[in-house]
């Protein structure tokens, strides 16, 4: 009897064992799976490869213990230990020649935690069984220290002996056995912060706690494990939702970039600082003539020279265009210059550097705008030599300061003085006392009101002219709805007419 104990005591050992060596192997398997590092799933690896060599170590050991009633079980269960073993070395054997992601593909199958789920039932049948026993065992010494008494003719010492030795037997083996298994049982249905009972002996009991203790331990480092692969996963969706909220940003905000350059009124092309094109739009197309399998991103600028000369939209020889332009991204120097194209038309090109070497440049046609200013600048030579040949002095000032701006050349005659010394002074700094302050009255006045513009009757004091009768017809300009800025006089002089008269 105390030889089936001490072999029942090492059989439920040889489950601890094992069940601590198939933890340790998943445990040394997950790092495989969660380790990005390729050193570091090799030495993950080659821990699996020794926690598989011990497995099969124990497995061995119990073999010799088990009877020919307990093979029924144990044939199965090493079977399976068996195939643990053998996908455990492949996928060791993938991570070292390979990588973890390899060893990834085999871990994750059905197959793998079909092994598992039936080793965890082939451990509890087990388990059970060996309990099972030694609850019988416990109950053959109490049926033995029964019929010790009763059959008490073989002396009293003996039958104290006997049932000192059976209740010795109980309480220092059985007992702590069955405390053990309990305490195995709550771990497998899940409680592992648990306090291991015998623990702390140094005998064969105290090694099965021990056992125990480590299998909790083990337990409790896979479902540690497990909560940070679930927080890792919850990262990682965070990370991916972050990251698609950034594309649909990113992409947006393209499209907004897209329809602000297709639909500005300039032609516009950036360069990167090889010369190729990197972004163009229509306005751009259609002011030169150059099609969208000419002028498209990737294309090279010199092609578009090329085609533009052979238009006749391009003065001169588009190399040496190509050179100019290179020539300027490489001073990085801004630059607005106006081009007349062979069909007449003038095109003023706006050039800026850009940050990393790129070159951008709007270009607009600017054939209307150059012709406008030029009629303007006719009608306004027509309209100065008008002013300039009219019999009438033709005065103007600034509505503030009442400082003359313009004075044509009979107004020279009728001051009696050169333009330059009347443009930027008022009338009281020329005419002497009273005309002056009587000029600058009127004029006031007129700002003032702004409803009586019939013609006034002066007779005036002139700087260098003398004594001078005149008609002064005092108009004030506004420009727009503001306040008046200017006052324009037209003077008549009737000093001649009146004296002939006379």
């Amino acid at each position: 009897m105390y030889h089936r104990l001490e072999q029942l005591a090492a059989s439920s050992r040889n489950i601890e064992r094992a069940n601590a060596a198939i933890y340790a192997a998943v445990m040394e398997s997950r790092g495989i799976y969660m380790s990005a590092d390729r050193s570091v799933a090799r030495r993950y690896a080659d821990s699996l490869l020794t926690k598989c060599s011990q497995l099969v170590k124990i497995v061995e050991e119990w073999e010799q213990l088990v009877s020919g009633e307990d093979a029924a079980l144990f044939v199965p269960f090493k079977k399976r230990i068996e195939q643990f073993v053998a996908f455990r070395t492949e996928m060791a054997r993938r991570t070292i020649s390979v990588g973890s992601a390899a060893a990834r593909e085999v871990g994750d199958t059905d197959e793998n935690r079909a092994v598992r789920t039936a080793l965890n039932e082939d451990l509890e049948k087990l388990s059970r069984l060996y309990a099972d026993r030694i609850s019988e065992l416990g109950g053959v010494l109490e049926e033995r220290g029964q019929l010790s008494f009763y059959l008490g003719g073989i002396g009293a010492v003996i039958i104290v002996l006997i049932a000192a030795a059976a209740l010795a037997l109980r309480h220092g083996v059985l007992m702590p056995l069955l405390d053990i298994a309990r305490v195995t049982d709550r771990i497998v249905a899940g409680r592992i912060k648990l306090l291991i009972p015998h623990a702390r002996r140094r005998d064969e009991i105290g090694r099965v706690a021990h056992a125990v203790e480590e299998f909790q331990n083990g337990v409790f480092r896979i479902q540690e494990l497990e909560q940070h692969e679930l927080e890792f996963e919850r990262q990682h969706a965070d990370i991916l939702r972050e990251h698609e909220r950034l594309e649909q940003g990113a992409h947006s905000t393209q499209q907004r970039l897209d329809a602000a350059i297709g639909n500005i009124a300039q032609g516009l092309i950036m360069l990167d600082s090889l010369g190729y094109v990197l972004v163009v739009n229509e306005q751009y197309r259609s002011l030169y003539a150059v099609p969208a399998t000419i002028a498209h991103p990737g294309a090279h600028i010199r092609d578009i020279l090329a085609h533009r000369a052979k238009l006749g939209l391009l003065r001169g020889k588009p190399a040496d265009h190509l050179a100019a332009l290179r020539q300027r991204m490489k001073d990085r120097t801004p630059d607005t210059a106006e081009y007349e194209l062979g069909d007449g038309r003038i095109i003023r090109v706006c050039e800026r550097p850009m940050d990393g070497g790129c070159w951008i440049a709007t270009h607009e046609d600017f054939t209307v705008h150059r012709r406008n200013e030029r009629t303007l600048a006719r009608a306004e030579h027509f309209l100065a030599a008008l002013l300039e040949n009219i019999p009438q002095a033709v005065v103007a000032k600034e509505a503030q300061s009442l400082r003359y701006i313009f004075v044509n050349r009979a107004a020279e005659s009728l001051f009696g003085l050169p333009r330059s010394e009347i443009i930027g002074r008022a009338a009281r700094e020329l005419f002497p006392e009273p005309t002056g302050t009587l000029l600058e009255g009127f004029d006031r006045d007129l700002l003032a009101d702004g409803t009586d513009l019939s013609p006034r009757v002066h007779s005036i004091e002139t700087p260098g002219g003398g004594k001078r009768d005149v008609v002064v017809r005092r108009l004030p300009i506004s420009v727009g709805e503001d306040e008046p800025k200017y006052l324009l006089s037209i003077v008549e002089d009737c000093t001649p007419g009146q004296r002939a008269a006379a």
